[in-house]
């Protein structure tokens, strides 16, 4: 409910201005995004409490219909993270692909004012990474290195978010998410399942010829043992058609 009060406040004031001129929202676009994060280290024994990670990503949307719309996104995402295993520390990382496609809906309650609402299926969900390997021996201390492992799956996403028209080149956007992966861990045979719910707040500045540059924060809450709290700093590059 707390991630969900910031969208009903932006979506009251935003309807509070009554003499706003029409603003045209168009979900026909290109994107290019980038951000970099910090992750808290919440493994057992961390070296740095905060991982640092950066993300690539491209996006498309296209109203088919006057309120619906097909979205696909891909991403890249890194992580490092320093941890002390059996006594030796360790640098690891991490590299997360994920792929979305899936459709949205959305409608103008007021003049500068839209709300939209996204569910999208995770076609693609891979994490390359390095984990510890803690070899024991009887006769002196553990050996410990590391080695590759990858997560393999899929899943669902949903998102719910309100654009907001500050004037004709300003735009204001709030979005509340949540993802649920199931994955299997090739080196293990096992599965694991997690799942993250995230705020994010940013805006957009149109520059004309249909192209807008804009920046956000988020926040996200995780349910994986080793990391939680994702606060994330990103800017984007936006061509409408």
């Amino acid at each position: 409910m707390k991630y969900g009060a910031g969208l009903i406040a932006l979506a009251l004031l935003a309807g509070l201005s009554a003499d706003a001129s029409a603003a045209e929202f168009s979900y026909s676009y290109l994107e290019v995004t980038a951000d970099l994060s910090k992750t808290k280290n919440t493994a057992t024994a961390p070296l740095e409490d905060d991982a640092d990670g950066r993300l690539i990503g491209i996006a498309g949307s296209w109203e088919v219909f006057d309120s619906i719309y097909i979205k696909g996104t891909w991403s890249r995402e890194t992580k490092e993270f320093g941890n002390e295993v059996a006594g030796v520390p360790l640098d690891l990382e991490s590299r997360q692909t994920l792929a979305m496609l899936g459709a949205g809906y959305h409608f103008e309650p007021g003049e500068r004012l839209s709300v939209y609402a996204e569910a999208l299926a995770i076609v693609d969900f891979k994490v390359e990474h390095t984990v510890p390997l803690v070899t024991r021996s009887a006769r002196g201390p553990a050996a410990v290195t590391t080695t590759d492992s990858v997560i393999e799956g899929d899943g669902l996403a949903a998102a719910l978010g309100v654009r907001y028209r500050v004037d004709e080149n300003v735009e204001l956007e709030g979005q509340l998410s949540h993802m649920r992966t199931e994955a299997d861990i090739l080196r293990t045979g096992g599965d694991i399942s997690d799942s993250e719910t995230m705020l994010r707040i940013g805006g957009q500045f149109y520059t004309g010829h249909g192209l807008s540059v804009g920046g956000y924060f988020s926040y996200s809450k995780h349910t994986d043992d080793n990391f939680d709290h994702i606060r994330k700093l990103g800017a984007f590059l936006r061509y409408y058609f």
